[in-house]
C-alpha cells in the first residue's frame, strides 16, 4: 500500500485489509479504514480469542499437574511454566493500556518465549515412553493467540509453527522408545499450531469483512455529490494548484516578481494554467461513478468506467445508490480457482433512445437462457440513460441476488450471457429537466 497516505496508527496494517491502487486517499478517511482492530469491532474479537487462549493455557497446565505422578525424581515443568508466567505477566504488564503494541516490544516478547520452550523441552526429553508430554511448549504457543488478533497474522502462526516443529522433532527422536505414545506427542505439536491457524483464519475473515464494509461506506458518499463533483483526488490536486497560484500572485503583488514576467516564472504560470484549465474542463465529465471507482480499494481493480459524457451524473441518488452496490456485489466476486481468469467490469454510459424500450408487461427484466435477473418498474417514455455493464470472468448465476434488487432501483435491465461472462443492459429514466441543467456539452474549454 505505497501509494496510500498511511497514518502511524495504520502503519502495521495487513497485506489482508490493503490493497495497491493508484489513488492516494486522505489521511483520516485511511485511518478509518485501515484501523480495524481496536476498533470496529477488533477489540472485543481480540477479547475473545485472549479468553479462548486463556482456557487453552488452564488445559494444558492441568494437564501438567496431572503428569506430576508420572516424572521421575527430580525432574518436572515447574521451571517451565515459571518461565511462561513470568514472560506472560511482563507482556500484560508492559503492554497495558496500548492501543499498538510496538515493534521492539513485540519481537522481545517471542524471543522470550524461547525460555519455557526449550525448559519444557529439556524437561521432558526421554520420558515419552512414561507418556510424558510437554504442556508448557504448546501453552507458550497458544499464548500467541492475541497477539494474531491485534498484529498481522503470519508472524504468529510462523512463531507457532516453529513451536509445533520442535515438540514434532522430539517426538519422533523418541519413536523406538516411544512406540504409540509418539502420536500422542504429535497431538500435543498439533495443540501447539492448530488454535493459532484457527484464529488467524478467523481474523483475517473478519478483517477481510470490516475492510470491505468500510469502503464502501467511504466510497457512498460520492452518491449524493452533484453531476460534476470534485473528489479526493481532485480536490487535493485542486488544492496544491490553488496554492501554487496564490504564491506567484503573492510574489508579483510584494514586488518580488518584477512585471513582465520572468521567462522562468512565466513558464510557471503557464504551466498552471494548462493544468487547471484541464483539471475545469475533465471534472465536468468526471461524476460520481468515477470518484466512487478510483476511490475504492476494491472496485479501483477491478472496474473500468467509459462515461466521457458524465451521463452517470444524470442518476438520481437511489440509481446511484443501486448502481454502486451491484457493482460492489458484482466486482467482490472471489475467484474458486487460481487457473480462472481475474473478474473484470466495465460500465459504459451512452445516451438512450428518446423513449425507453419497454420491458415485459409485468416490468420485469428480459432474460436469455434462464439466467436470474430482475428489474424495476417499467420506465415508460422519457429521456434516459443507458448504462452497459460487461462483466468477464464469472457467471450471471454466481452473482448475489441481493445484486439483482440493488439494479431494480437503477432501471430496466437485460441479462446476456457470453463465452466469457455476462452482459447487462440497463435502461435507466431520468428527470429531462437535469440534463438541462449541466449539460457538458455546454462547457466551453476556451473559457474555462
Amino acid at each position: 500500500m505505497s501509494l496510500l497516505n498511511r497514518s502511524p496508527d495504520a502503519s502495521a496494517a495487513s497485506p489482508e485489509t490493503t490493497h495497491e491502487i493508484h489513488f492516494r486517499r486522505p489521511s483520516r478517511s485511511a485511518r478509518a479504514a485501515e484501523d480495524i482492530r481496536s476498533a470496529h469491532g477488533g477489540r472485543r474479537l481480540a477479547v475473545g480469542i485472549a479468553m479462548a487462549a486463556c482456557v487453552l493455557v488452564l488445559a494444558h497446565l492441568a494437564h501438567a499437574i496431572g503428569l506430576i505422578g508420572v516424572y521421575p525424581p527430580g525432574a518436572g515443568p515447574a521451571w517451565a511454566w515459571i518461565a511462561l508466567a513470568v514472560v506472560a505477566a511482563g507482556t500484560l504488564v508492559a503492554t497495558r493500556g496500548l492501543t499498538r503494541v510496538a515493534d521492539w516490544t513485540y519481537a522481545l516478547v517471542l524471543v522470550a518465549l524461547v525460555v519455557p520452550v526449550w525448559l519444557d523441552l529439556a524437561s521432558t526429553a526421554g520420558l515419552l515412553h512414561l507418556g510424558v508430554t510437554p504442556t508448557a511448549a504448546p501453552a507458550a504457543a497458544v499464548l500467541l493467540m492475541p497477539v494474531v488478533a491485534l498484529r498481522e497474522t503470519r508472524t504468529p502462526v510462523a512463531a507457532a509453527a516453529l513451536v509445533a516443529l520442535a515438540i514434532t522433532v522430539a517426538a519422533l527422536l523418541q519413536v523406538r522408545s516411544a512406540g504409540s505414545w509418539t502420536v500422542v506427542g504429535l497431538a500435543v505439536a498439533a495443540s501447539a499450531l492448530v488454535p493459532v491457524v484457527l484464529a488467524a483464519v478467523a481474523v483475517r475473515g473478519f478483517r477481510r469483512l470490516v475492510g470491505r464494509e468500510l469502503d464502501l461506506t467511504l466510497v457512498q458518499s460520492t452518491v449524493a455529490t452533484p453531476r460534476s463533483a470534485v473528489g479526493m483526488r481532485a480536490s487535493e490536486e485542486l488544492a496544491e494548484l490553488d496554492f501554487d497560484a496564490e504564491s506567484l500572485l503573492d510574489d508579483v503583488g510584494s514586488g518580488r516578481l518584477a512585471i513582465p514576467l520572468p521567462a522562468d516564472a512565466a513558464a510557471h504560470a503557464g504551466e498552471l494554467a494548462a493544468r487547471l484549465r484541464v483539471r475545469l474542463i475533465e471534472g465536468r465529465t468526471d461524476t460520481w461513478l468515477r470518484h466512487a471507482v478510483t476511490e475504492s480499494a476494491y472496485l479501483s481493480r477491478r472496474v473500468t468506467v467509459d462515461d466521457d459524457q458524465g451521463l452517470a451524473g444524470l442518476l438520481a441518488p437511489e440509481q446511484r445508490e443501486g448502481l454502486l452496490l451491484a457493482l460492489w456485489l458484482i466486482a467482490g466476486q472471489r475467484r474458486r480457482k487460481a487457473t480462472e481468469p481475474p473478474l473484470e467490469v466495465r460500465v459504459r454510459c451512452h445516451d438512450a433512445l428518446p423513449a425507453l424500450s419497454p420491458g415485459s408487461g409485468d416490468g420485469r427484466a428480459r432474460i436469455a437462457d434462464g439466467d436470474p435477473g430482475r428489474a424495476g418498474d417499467d420506465a415508460g417514455s422519457g429521456d434516459g440513460v443507458a448504462i452497459d455493464l460487461d462483466v468477464s470472468g464469472v457467471s450471471a448465476r454466481r452473482i448475489d441476488a441481493t445484486a439483482w434488487d440493488a439494479l431494480d432501483n437503477v432501471g430496466v435491465h437485460e441479462i446476456v450471457p457470453s463465452p466469457e461472462g455476462f452482459r447487462i443492459g440497463l435502461e435507466c429514466r431520468i428527470d429531462p429537466t437535469v440534463r438541462g441543467q449541466a449539460s457538458p456539452s455546454a462547457v466551453n474549454p476556451r473559457g474555462a
